[in-house]
């Protein structure tokens, strides 16, 4: 199985590229993560549920290798049989019975079988695994699929190699764009064999920066979304696409070019960034915005020449060059690549600025010009201080206060930062270990960020025992803090190496989580304790409903694999609230604490405000039976969760763009329009309405609404939580017919029936008995049967409803008389029964009454 593979040394690049060849963009076809089981469903033998045991023996016997079950169908629905399951049954103790071969199949057929239907994705059936293993049930070896034209089965095994393929292209590929990433662009070359670069064009955005300034990130996503696509449009059969890193972009060809055919290449994708892009501006409204790019050429090795990541990396920094050059000579304009351009680049003013500031902090470094400042980690949901993070701080008498995103870069381009990390390091422990235990007995963690140049460091792993030994600072007090960078490098090196670092008992963190080209795999692969979901994510939790989605998909996957969430730059009470429904285990952020020098923290650490973390979240998100439903205030649907299938028949991506309207019945949709109410009934837990399913069929919704605002108030989003109700819906109706019909067989009934209490008072009448005593049915609601019943029978009357109350009898047959109201009496025989309530206990008593003929005892006949 693939996943194995992985396992056993296998890069997750690799995974992607076996049995792919690159496409003529240079991206792979994604392996479909919404694949269905139908597309995966082998045939399998079907046998009805009188089949002997015997027979079933012997068909499994000649089953092939692939597909070595059969499937019987049973009262119940398909029940998958295997070998397995026959040699369990054959060890099984004698019950005395029939032999087993001539026995039917269905008798002695397993339990539990896994039936989905045709529809379902890889990623749901999977879920449903998931949720089988976690109750302690065991995981069959194939799930059962019912198709259209028949019944098949899927291997489990195969089931889970999808995954992994799905994974590992995530990996390798950008989230935004499509196209592949580095990464991939590093295994592509990789000898022998690899593909061998041509030319390389760069590509910068050139005024993306404003696009984002003045439309916001959702429009810039939008730039680079189609610009990726047009740039793929030009490239040819065997040339490779990737995005780099924000507005960078690559196109290698697989042939190395004439400087004609690249100054013509180069000049398409200057007329591709030059065509207007079409955006929707933070008002909603759709802009036309213009962009325009800087290309750089660098051409690879001609003929057999050398090739591999080293190759491509020098491609690359030529290509950078050469645009940096394109820039320099005022945008929108191309460059090759040239060795003078090295020695331009060096007198430039960034340059000159750059090489200041790596003087000026290697000075910092060697003269102990650097500080650390500790920012608390606290836990969720109580807001409780359970740990710090050191993070350097510069100040330079020159310079003054240089951000860590200025210096921190240029340390890791230098190789200052294995000086730096060390420093830090060995600083923070020797500081931590002497802080105060706190009154809860139970000291606060240190986290540290390592470097990804530090950690392939021969020597790091014994920088941290000294560090731990000369502070004298318990090993599970301090963690390591790596980013994925590190990880995805070398994914195998990186684990071997955080298993050197677990195995001294430190704990291990994956840092900035989801920043760049993080896979759900580096979770299984790192034996990390924590994942830390960077602050890019945590900014929109509350306000972008994608976002909110990916953060809870990210803690499930970490929780599903026995890790703990960590969310960074948390800096409003909502963003906490949201991320404690999405069950985060701790965060870190202004709203927390700021960075502080070790004075501060000699206090027990600081406890939030309860306010700050209680609550209801921002954002409702749904379970796994609810359909979340996002819409623009002109009721365009921007996003719809995974269950609008299951439940409405529609897949999500189907639903994107399409009108809310859609999904309503088509009887409701002209009262929405006109702003007229269409729920059945209303209440805390939302409103209840139609919609139209897919097929045709109406579906009742439970249906919560939450309206999302700008800073100015006015309406940005709409977000609907429903859950299915039908089948209540369906339930409430019956019970009504049903409560109709019963009204109308009682009130209608040709003989005398009324309901009381346990203390005679009438509690309903119909009209038959209403005529025997003389009365209306509204007169006879304000009396009891004592006042209707002969005077001399009242103590028998007594005497039977003590026995009623008193659970003695469930009801009695008398006669007794009954006065009209004249005052004249008639004879009658009652029938009395008990009825109880949902405890079981005598409640009312429901009585048939028919007059009797004859003269009344006691009573002077009339006439």
């Amino acid at each position: 199985m693939a996943v194995r593979a992985v396992g056993s040394g296998a890069s997750v690049a690799d995974l992607s590229r076996r049995g792919a060849s690159v496409a003529p963009s240079g991206a792979m076809s994604p392996p479909a993560g919404d694949q269905t089981l139908g597309d995966l469903a082998r045939a399998v033998r079907v046998v009805g549920p009188d089949t002997s045991v015997g027979t079933v023996e012997t068909l499994l016997q000649h089953r092939p290798a692939g597909t070595p079950w059969l499937v019987v169908q049973g009262a119940e629905g398909p029940v998958l049989l295997g070998r397995g399951w026959l040699e369990a049954l054959r060890a099984g103790p004698d019950d005395g019975g029939p032999p087993l071969a001539s026995r039917r199949v269905e008798e002695v057929a397993p339990r539990g079988t896994l039936v989905v239907p045709a529809d379902s994705t890889v990623g749901e059936a999977a879920s449903l695994l998931a949720e089988r293993r976690r109750h302690g049930e065991d995981v069959p070896e194939a799930i059962v699929v019912v198709c259209p034209d028949g019944t098949g089965v899927v291997p489990v095994a195969t089931l889970f190699e999808q995954l992994a393929h799905h994974y590992a292209y995530r990996a390798v590929h950008d989230p935004l764009t499509g196209l592949p990433n580095r990464l991939f662009l590093e295994d592509q070359v990789q000898p022998p064999g690899g593909f061998r670069p041509g030319t390389l064009f760069f590509v910068d955005l050139d005024r993306f920066k404003d696009v984002n300034d003045h439309f916001g990130h959702a429009a810039g996503d939008e730039v680079l979304t189609q610009f990726a696509r047009r740039l793929r449009s030009l490239a040819r059969a065997g040339d490779l696409v990737a995005r780099l890193s924000g507005d960078e972009f690559v196109l290698v060809t697989a042939d190395r070019l004439g400087r004609e055919e690249a100054d013509a290449l180069a000049q398409r994708i200057l007329l591709s960034a030059d065509a207007p892009v079409v955006v929707r501006g933070a008002d909603g409204t759709e802009e036309l915005v213009t962009i325009g790019a800087s290309v750089g050429i660098a051409h690879g090795p001609a003929g057999d020449g050398p090739t591999g990541p080293d190759v491509l990396d020098r491609l690359v920094t030529q290509a950078d060059t050469a645009m940096y050059r394109a820039k320099t000579l005022g945008r929108g304009r191309c460059a090759h690549f040239a060795p003078e351009l090295l020695e331009d680049r060096e007198h430039g003013e960034a340059v000159r600025a750059r090489h200041l500031l790596e003087r000026r902090l290697r000075a910092a470094v060697d003269r102990g010009g650097l500080s650390v400042q500790y920012q608390p980690v606290v836990a969720l949901p109580s807001g409780q201080t359970t740990g710090v993070e050191a993070l350097a701080r510069w100040h330079d008498a020159e310079l003054g206060w240089v951000a860590p995103d200025r210096f921190v870069p240029l340390a890791e381009d230098t190789g200052l930062i294995v000086d730096l990390g060390r420093w830090v390091l060995r600083t923070a422990c020797r500081e931590a270990a002497g802080w105060p235990v706190p009154a809860s007995g139970s000291a606060p963690t240190v986290a540290v960020n390592v470097s990804p140049v530090q950690l392939v460091q021969r020597g790091f792993v014994d920088e941290v025992v000294a560090a731990l030994t000369d502070s004298g600072l318990a090993p599970d007090r301090l963690c390591l803090e790596i980013t994925e960078t590190a990880a995805i490098t070398d994914l195998a090196a990186t684990a071997a190496r955080l298993e050197e670092l677990r195995g001294l008992g430190v704990r291990l963190a994956l840092d900035d989580f989801g920043a760049g080209h993080s896979a759900l795999s580096l979770l299984r692969h790192l034996p990390v304790d924590l994942v830390k979901i960077d602050r890019s994510f945590v900014e929109r939790v509350t306000t972008d409903t994608a976002d909110a989605v990916l953060v809870r998909l990210v803690v499930e996957a970490a929780h599903g694999l026995g890790r703990k969430v960590c969310a960074e730059g948390v800096e409003t009470p909502d963003q906490a609230r949201q991320l404690v429904a999405l069950g985060c285990d701790s965060a870190q952020g202004w709203l927390f604490g700021r960075p502080a020098d070790v004075p501060a923290l000699a206090v027990p650490p600081a406890r939030a405000e309860p306010d700050s973390v209680s609550g209801p979240a921002p954002l409702p998100l749904a379970g796994s039976d609810e359909v979340v439903v996002v819409s623009t205030p002109g009721r365009v649907i921007t996003y719809a969760s995974a269950t609008a299938g299951p439940v409405l028949g529609w897949l999500p991506q189907e639903l994107l763009g399409a009108s809310v309207l859609t999904l309503l019945h088509p009887e409701d949709v002209g009262r929405v329009v006109a702003g007229l109410p269409v729920a059945r009934d209303g209440g805390p837990a939302g409103t209840v309405h139609r919609a139209l399913h897919r097929d045709g069929s109406v579906r009742w919704l439970r249906t919560s609404v939450q309206r999302l605002t700008d800073a100015s108030g006015a309406l940005r989003e709409v977000v609907t939580v429903s859950r299915d109700v039908t089948a209540a819906v369906a339930a409430q109706e019956a019970l009504a017919e049903s409560e109709s019909m019963f009204r109308h067989a009682f009130d209608d009934a040709p003989i005398g029936m009324a309901l009381t209490d346990l203390d005679g008072r009438f509690i309903r009448v119909n009209k038959a008995y209403a005529r025997l005593v003389g009365r209306t049915p509204e007169e006879l609601a304000a009396m009891t049967v004592a006042d209707v019943t002969h005077p001399e029978d009242l103590a028998q009357d007594d005497a039977n409803l003590a026995q009623v109350r008193t659970g003695t009898v469930d009801g009695h047959l008398v006669t007794k008389r009954y006065l009209r109201a004249d005052g004249t009496a008639f004879l009658a025989q009652v029938h009395a029964a008990v009825v109880v309530d949902r405890a079981q206990r005598p409640a009312h008593v429901f009585a048939h009454v028919v007059a009797l003929r004859g003269d009344v005892p006691g009573v002077p006949p009339e006439g």
